[in-house]
């Protein structure tokens, strides 16, 4: 139900899943339908809402409510994924393939073979060692200097990340920090680290891509992606967009990152990594444009892409390697992973349409958890 305030004898109407009014209550309705479905904005949809200046001032409180409440959330959640590595205990995964005996909606698991294959946990095993293995992957990737140019730009504050830490800055932040030529290894212990390096990177880094972005200046301010990044020398990250030249690419490494920003996506929204709304948009497409500055071809940053993204949101690739595995008899690494990255399994709704929906056909439980940006 949309909300509705008058303004100067005017009417006007609110999406209340994500704070936009409009001067045409069927458009704050499609708004919300789709807000509520997708759990993300429809950049079409978002275009016709009201100008924030027609507004009062306390009007434009509540419209900006929402999105402060992302950006809030975001920067607890910055601030945990700085100090605390991801991780996903053996008993958290096998939780993801069992339904809870005592939930009413749970579904009843026949006595298939897919089904019987997916409660073995020797099964269950080998596709969290090969999508999460303990050790990480090690790439030929190294952060070198970019945190020192992201310092000069502004973009990031040693003194604000010194306060967030308590000034116990920990290691793998102070080697970046200092300049770190060593290759990068993707674990539950570096993941939430590369995020936070990455996220600045994606969203400052001068490209000639970004000028095609599908936001308004108007609306960088709003987006958890920059308005969510507190920890440069402005609040508000959107004073950095496009603005720093940290990592220069060839014309020719800029058309490969936008190819393949363009057809990756995330499974916290149905935006790719070059519509970066959020933290892991930004973190991707730096990590992006980092890899491709140091000779990294269009096969190797897909199979980048999804070592990170495996890590960032791990109960939803487990689902989909278990998926490919049930569905078609694909062990993880023999799936393309442009394909994993697509919109067809990686963004939100492909991912409920073609990976949960095919499941549920098979009799299996619907999993519970899944990653989300938060922003």
């Amino acid at each position: 139900m949309v909300r509705q305030i008058q303004e100067e004898n005017k009417n006007y109407f609110q999406c209340e899943e994500c704070g936009h009014f409009y001067e045409e209550e069927g458009l704050a309705q499609e708004c919300e339908s789709w807000c509520r479905k997708n759990r993300s904005c429809n950049l079409e949809i978002i275009k016709k809402a009201v100008n924030k200046t027609q507004l009062k001032r306390e009007n434009k409180i509540l419209i900006f409510l929402p999105f402060i409440a992302l950006i809030l959330s975001g920067l607890l959640i910055s601030f945990v994924l700085f100090r605390f590595p991801i991780s996903v205990s053996e008993q958290n995964f096998n939780n993801l393939f069992h339904s809870n005996s005592n939930n009413n909606n749970s579904v009843n698991i026949s006595k298939n073979k897919s089904s019987s294959e997916l409660g073995n946990k020797t099964l269950l095993a080998q596709i969290q060692n090969k999508v999460l293995p303990k050790e990480g992957f090690k790439t030929k990737l190294v952060l070198g200097n970019i945190v020192t140019e992201m310092v000069a730009c502004g973009v990031v504050d040693l003194e604000k990340l010194n306060k967030l830490y308590n000034n116990q800055v920990p290691e793998f932040i102070q080697r970046a920090i200092k300049g770190n030529n060593e290759p990068i290894v993707i674990n539950q212990e570096t993941a939430g680290y590369l995020l936070n390096l990455f996220w600045p990177l994606g969203l400052s880094n001068k490209t000639e891509f970004n000028k095609n972005i599908p936001f308004s200046e108007r609306d960088l301010s709003y987006l958890a992606s920059t308005g969510g990044w507190w920890l440069g020398k402005a609040d508000n990250g959107a004073e950095y967009f496009n603005k720093c030249e940290i990592v220069k690419l060839t014309p020719q490494q800029e058309e490969i990152v936008y190819r393949v920003a363009q057809n990756t996506y995330r499974p916290c929204c149905n935006n790719s990594t070059f519509a970066q709304d959020c933290n892991h948009g930004s973190a991707l497409l730096g990590a992006l444009e980092l890899a491709a500055s140091q000779g990294y071809n269009e096969d190797e940053l897909y199979k980048l892409a999804l070592k990170l993204n495996s890590f960032w949101f791990p109960d939803t690739y487990l689902k989909i390697a278990a998926y490919f595995k049930l569905t078609e008899g694909k062990d993880w690494e023999e799936v393309d992973p442009k394909i994993v990255m697509s919109s067809n399994y990686s963004s939100i709704s492909g991912f409920i349409n073609n990976v949960e929906g095919k499941l549920a056909n098979l009799n299996i439980p619907q999993f519970q958890g899944g990653a989300g940006c938060g922003l």
